[in-house]
């Protein structure tokens, strides 16, 4: 445990917000790093003088600004990512060098150049009432562009009907429009144990709770999530279930289906994130889809085309649309209804397929670059994924290595930036498709094998970067 006993006497305000504030001071400071144990409630009341509930209110605002983390019965950590999380002074400028190999960030490789945009833009502007593009409209879509949502999602083996069907301004706005109208400050959601971090950052956004259940090669234990739907009482589960995010499995049909008689036995509401489904040579039916009164799917085309549209699909339960195009008008409004249209004008001419197979078969190279370099080490993902999940060899650390790889200009994920348990498997990922060219990805590739190879550096006090 470290002992750690702020001055508060500086910070003005309600005790709780100036522990709070010394603690985000600290870490960025670096006298606090990442993985550190906090005190006890008990015991830093006690060194600062102030009642038990002050340092929970403290530690429960410290969390909500993700700095910080923690389980029953093994304490209160400040968490291991924390370089994505604080502003831009707690990292060393030497440590964002002009030539870093960013594998943090899960981009498709560009596949949409100059002229198909035009040509887009072109046959848009030639069509009658153009300009309407730029009016209010509907919530949840104008209806041409949600007829083009339930065409594209039909694509990859989810059926549905337009009016179902929610445009929205990407994948992460649909999941705040879902889990948004879904839940109230305070409830629970449960999720992977290793899970998406925008569903950490909306959880923290929302004031919710999240619940990370164990798992194993076939995604989530139905007996652990029956235990916690019967303990917990949460409203949702979020799951991916396509070529999950960090670890690369696809959920067997036969799981899916226990997932959804547990989650229907209980009432708990299912919101499944299918991006990466479409890279799939064939897609297992939608986990929503043996629960459709629970079922709330969620999909963009932000992996499938590319990210710059932030048009994104969200398929919801008959009945009961208002609550979730409500989310969007209190959100963006509406979403835009000129990226939407150009999204819809490659959906009708096909466009949007020829895509999917540019991106799926530069992913399936990349994979194969993945497995000629670093194929010796325990390595799990799709053969088409965007990404695979690196396992580390003792004595390495997640955050060790990512600190080590990034003096070495290469940036990967540790496991701490997806793990909601201190127990998590001892890994990075790693992004494959957001260098353009394959030679900058096989270079830092070869930085990572080369630092398997060797021991930890010792950097005490270091955190994170």
């Amino acid at each position: 445990m470290t002992i750690w006993a702020p001055d508060i006497s500086q910070y003005d305000g309600p005790r709780y917000l100036a522990i709070a504030d010394a603690l985000t001071a600290d870490i960025r400071a670096r006298r606090l790093a990442p993985g550190d144990r906090l005190p006890t409630h008990r015991d830093l009341a006690y060194r600062l003088g102030v009642t038990v509930g002050t340092v929970t209110r403290a530690y429960n605002e410290a969390e909500r600004r993700g700095l910080i983390g923690g389980e029953v019965g093994r304490g209160t950590y400040v968490r291991g990512d924390l370089a994505r999380r604080l502003p831009e002074p707690f990292q060393a400028a030497e440590t964002a060098p002009q030539d870093l190999i960013d594998l943090s960030i899960n981009f498709p490789t560009p596949m949409s150049g100059d002229e198909l945009l035009a040509e887009s833009l072109r046959a848009i502007a030639e069509r009658s009432g153009i300009a309407r593009l730029m009016d209010y409209h509907p919530h949840a879509g104008l209806a041409h562009h949600r007829e083009a949502g339930a065409q594209w999602l039909a694509n990859f083996g989810y059926h549905t009907t337009a009016d179902r069907i929610i445009v929205t301004s990407g994948g992460q706005h649909a999941m705040t429009a879902v889990i948004g109208a879904l839940t109230q400050p305070g409830d629970i959601v449960v999720t992977e144990a290793l899970t998406y971090p925008g569903m950490r950052r909306l959880a923290d956004f929302l004031r919710l709770r999240l619940h990370g259940l164990p798992l194993d090669d076939h995604g989530i234990d139905p007996d652990a999530l029956d235990a916690a739907c019967r303990n917990l009482a949460p409203k949702a589960l979020y799951c991916v279930t396509n070529i999950h995010n960090p670890l690369g499995y696809t959920v067997p049909e036969s799981r899916r289906r226990e997932i959804a008689e547990v989650c229907r036995r209980h009432g708990v509401k299912i919101v499944e994130d299918d991006l990466y489904g479409f890279l799939l040579d064939e897609q297992p039916a939608p986990l929503v889809s043996f629960a459709p009164e629970l079922g709330h799917y969620v999909n963009s085309v932000s992996k499938s085309l590319c990210p710059g549209l932030r048009v994104g699909y969200l398929a919801i339960p008959p009945e009961g649309q208002d609550a979730f195009a409500q989310v969007v008008r209190s959100t963006t409004w509406m979403a835009t209804p000129l990226t939407a249209e150009i999204a819809t004008n490659w959906i009708e001419n096909g466009t949007g397929l020829r895509l999917v197979h540019q991106h799926k078969a530069e992913a399936i190279a990349r994979q194969q670059l993945v497995q000629d370099i670093l194929g010796s080490w325990e390595l799990r993902a799709n053969r088409a994924g965007y990404h695979v999940w690196l396992g580390l060899p003792d004595p390495w650390t997640p955050d060790n290595f990512a600190l080590e790889a990034r003096l070495r200009n290469v940036a990967v994920s540790p496991a701490g930036t997806f793990s909601l348990t201190r127990n998590s498997l001892s890994g990075v990922r790693l992004c494959l498709c957001a260098p353009v060219q394959k030679e900058t990805l096989r270079r830092g590739l070869e930085t990572l094998a080369a630092l398997l190879r060797q021991r930890p550096a010792s950097r005490a006090g270091m955190g994170v970067v």
